[in-house]
C-alpha cells in the first residue's frame, strides 16, 4: 500500500491558516530566491499549458502574504505559456522560514523530482529543521550511520522524524546511496538533473578515472540509451584495452585498435591543448613516417 502523502502541518509547529481563495495578477507572484527544482520537462510543460488553455488552472497556487510562491511553480510556468494574466491563489499565513520549509516539502513530495535535486532538497530541509550549515548536516548523517555515540539524541530524532514524514527514502539509504551524488562530476550531475540518465548509471560512469573516456561514455549513454550492463561492458573493455598485450594481437586486431585510438586521439582537447604533448606528437609522427618509408 502506498504511503499516505504527509500534510504540511506535520512539518510546522502549528497548522497554517488559509485565507479565502482569490485571483491574483500573474506578474505579482514572486518566485523564492532558492528552489529545489531547477529543471522542468519542456514537453510536459507544453502539455500542461495546452490543458490550462482548455480548462484553466484547477488547483490554486499557494503563496505567502507577500505573494511569494510556496507551491505551484510548474502551474505558474505553464500558465504563462498559455497566456493567462491572473491565477487562483490561496494565501498561507506563515513566517518566511515556515514558507521556505513548506516550499521544500511540497517539491520533495513530487514524483518527478530527480535524485540530485531531491538529495539537495532533503539536505536543505534538514538545515532548516536542525538550524545547521549543510556541511554540519552531512557530517551528522555520516556520524549517525557509523553509530557515533557523540551524536546529540535530539538531532538524530529530528533526522529520523523528517525522513519518516517525507516517506520517500530511509535516512540510512540516503547516506549510503544519495550523498555520493553531490560529489559527481558536474556534467554527470547535470545529465541526472535533466533526466537524461538514471542516477545509478551516473554513479557507475563517475567511477571511470579516464576523464576523456568518461565524457565519451556519458555522451554515448545519453545518445544510445545504454543499459547499466552496457555501461559496465564498455568500462571493462576500456580497462582491457589499457592493459592490452599487443604482441598477442593479430594484424587485423592491431589495425582496428590503431584506428579506434586515432579517433579518440583526434577528438581529445586535453592532448592538443598541451604544448609538451604537441612535441611528443611530432616525435611519434616522425617515427611512424620513418617506419612507412623503410
Amino acid at each position: 500500500m502506498p504511503r499516505k502523502r504527509p500534510q504540511f502541518k506535520e512539518f510546522l509547529d502549528s497548522e497554517p491558516s488559509i485565507n479565502t481563495e482569490s485571483l491574483l495578477p500573474i506578474d505579482e507572484i514572486v518566485l523564492p530566491k532558492s528552489q529545489v527544482r531547477h529543471y522542468f520537462n519542456q514537453e510536459k510543460l507544453e502539455q500542461l499549458a495546452e490543458s490550462i488553455k482548455q480548462h484553466g488552472v484547477l488547483e490554486p497556487l499557494l503563496i505567502t502574504p507577500k505573494n511569494e510562491l510556496i507551491a505551484g511553480e510548474r502551474r505558474l510556468r505553464a500558465a504563462k505559456m498559455a497566456g493567462l494574466t491572473q491565477l487562483p491563489v490561496k494565501i498561507l499565513d506563515v513566517s518566511p522560514s515556515e514558507a521556505k520549509t513548506l516550499a521544500l516539502v511540497e517539491n520533495l513530495q513530487r514524483e518527478d523530482l530527480n535524485p540530485v535535486e531531491e538529495t539537495e532538497g532533503i539536505l536543505e530541509l534538514l538545515q532548516f529543521k536542525l538550524n545547521r550549515a549543510r556541511e554540519d548536516v552531512i557530517s551528522l548523517l555520516y556520524k549517525m550511520n557509523k553509530g557515533d555515540d557523540n551524536v546529540i539524541i535530539h538531532d538524530a530524532k529530528t533526522v529520523e522524524d523528517t525522513f519518516e514524514s517525507l516517506g520517500k527514502i530511509k535516512w540510512e539509504s540516503f547516506v549510503i546511496n544519495r550523498l555520493r551524488l553531490l560529489n559527481l562530476p558536474e556534467a554527470i550531475k547535470d545529465a541526472i538533473r535533466q533526466g537524461k540518465i538514471e542516477y545509478t548509471k551516473g554513479t557507475t560512469i563517475a567511477r571511470v578515472k579516464d576523464e576523456e573516456f568518461r565524457d565519451e561514455l556519458l555522451k554515448e549513454t545519453i545518445t544510445n540509451n545504454l543499459s547499466l550492463n552496457d555501461i559496465k561492458d564498455r568500462i571493462a573493455q576500456h580497462k582491457g584495452k589499457s592493459n592490452t598485450d599487443y604482441s598477442e594481437l593479430s594484424t587485423e586486431e592491431l589495425i582496428k585498435d590503431i584506428r579506434q585510438t586515432y579517433q579518440r586521439f583526434s577528438r581529445s582537447k586535453k592532448v592538443w591543448s598541451n604544448q609538451k604533448n604537441r612535441k611528443k606528437i611530432e616525435t611519434l609522427l616522425k617515427q611512424l613516417k620513418s617506419l612507412i618509408d623503410e
